[in-house]
């Protein structure tokens, strides 16, 4: 007597049938695992950005603390003399706020310097800063690798401007030479731009002394 089939036109699937399958099977994965891959490398650069943008904000926070209590202090090196000097690159002048710790009499000589990185293609933002009572023209130049400290890198634009005028004849100019200008600005604007992605950030800082005097 034959045995019957436990399922009555059962039939198996053909290698051909198995191919495409997992065939299909494997694109699917693919799609998957490149969508998920995707996705952590744009959770990956968000968190980086959003350490980036905190970063920059603290510091050009205390940067607008730091030039708004600029105070006029007369700072002699070599044969100049001035009370603030600034170029779209370079500012010099005295605060009442140090950033930097160590200051004992809590008035500083500050120098912002924006560099290039040519390994990298950007610029990067450094301070150098030193106690007004202990500043010597001597070997302030020595001291400034060593006390230099990089507050921000990897930008791809930063500028200084500053505001020359009065309340009825103002103008923003890109440099503040003291031998062709007297006094202090009356305010300093910072314009970084962080990418070609990103609108540029402009920061204006009145400079406070302007408004004591």
């Amino acid at each position: 007597m034959k045995r019957q089939p436990l399922i009555h036109g059962a039939s198996g699937f053909t290698l051909l049938e198995l191919i495409i399958s997992l065939s299909i099977l494997g694109v699917v994965l693919l799609i998957i695992f490149g969508a998920l891959r995707i996705g952590t490398r744009a959770w990956e650069k968000g968190e980086k950005d959003i350490d980036v943008y905190q970063r920059q904000r603290a510091v050009l926070g205390l940067l607008s603390q730091q030039i708004a209590s600029a105070c006029v202090h007369e700072t002699k090196l070599g044969d100049a003399a001035f009370y603030f000097r600034g170029s779209e690159k370079k500012m010099e002048f005295v605060s009442r706020m140090p950033i930097v710790p160590g200051a004992m009499t809590g008035v500083v000589f500050v120098t912002y310097e924006i560099e290039d990185v040519a390994k990298e293609g950007k610029m990067q933002l450094s301070i150098f800063e030193k106690d007004a009572g202990f500043l010597k023209d001597d070997d302030i130049e020595s001291q400034r690798d060593e006390e230099t400290f990089t507050l921000i890198s990897g930008i791809d634009n930063l500028r200084f401007e500053y505001l020359k005028g009065d309340k009825d004849d103002v103008i923003w100019q890109n440099a503040w030479d003291p031998s062709e200008t007297e006094g202090m600005p009356l305010a300093v604007k910072i314009v970084l731009k962080q990418d070609e992605e990103t609108a540029p950030v402009r920061l204006i800082i009145p400079v406070r002394c302007q408004q004591e005097g």
